[in-house]
């Protein structure tokens, strides 16, 4: 009888060190598995400059241009029509028509620059984000946040900002280089 409880309590102490031995395995295999994925999939989040990006896009130069052309053009048919009504030589019934019209030109022409800037404005941040999308596929960013001067941000560090990559991106993909 005592030889079996001695093989028992032999039997109970194999099983134990058994035990403490796979759960020291177990321990040392989780912290493993935590080392090495925090390791590799370490989360990315970057931000960028709203403005700037915006304002050294291409796209948006470009658009500029063709705004400020139309802009000018229309301006100057305003001007003349301005010069014509400061003339001494027409009638005041002329000068009451050429008024009417100035006066609708005018609102025509800030209807156009509110349209002009508002529709250019969402084709080009359509792109941009499109182009960003990219962007973050291929430098595995999960998320870009976008910043007017850090205003919505309340910390960042000057290391996290890719603006000056996504500007070079983007612009490289609207002119087809990439």
């Amino acid at each position: 009888m005592f030889t079996e409880k001695l093989t028992s309590l032999s039997v109970i102490k194999n099983k134990s060190r058994l035990l403490l031995i796979f759960n020291y395995l177990l321990i040392f295999s989780l912290i493993f598995y935590i080392i090495v994925s925090s390791f590799i999939s370490k989360t990315k989040i970057v931000y960028v400059n709203n403005s700037e990006l915006f304002d050294g896009f291409v796209m948006t130069t470009e658009l500029k241009r063709v705004g400020e052309k139309e802009f000018i053009t229309r301006k100057t048919a305003l001007d003349n029509l301005y010069s014509k009504i400061q003339s001494q030589s027409i009638s005041a019934s002329q000068k009451e028509a050429l008024m009417a019209e100035f006066i609708k030109g005018k609102e025509e022409l800030q209807q156009f620059n509110q349209a002009f800037a508002s529709n250019e404005s969402a084709k080009i941040w359509s792109r941009i984000h499109s182009y960003t999308e990219d962007f973050c596929k291929e430098n595995n960013y999960q998320l870009i946040l976008g910043s007017e001067n850090k205003t919505n941000v309340l910390y960042a560090d000057e290391k996290l900002t890719v603006t000056k990559e996504l500007l070079t991106y983007i612009n490289k993909r609207y002119e087809g280089l990439k």
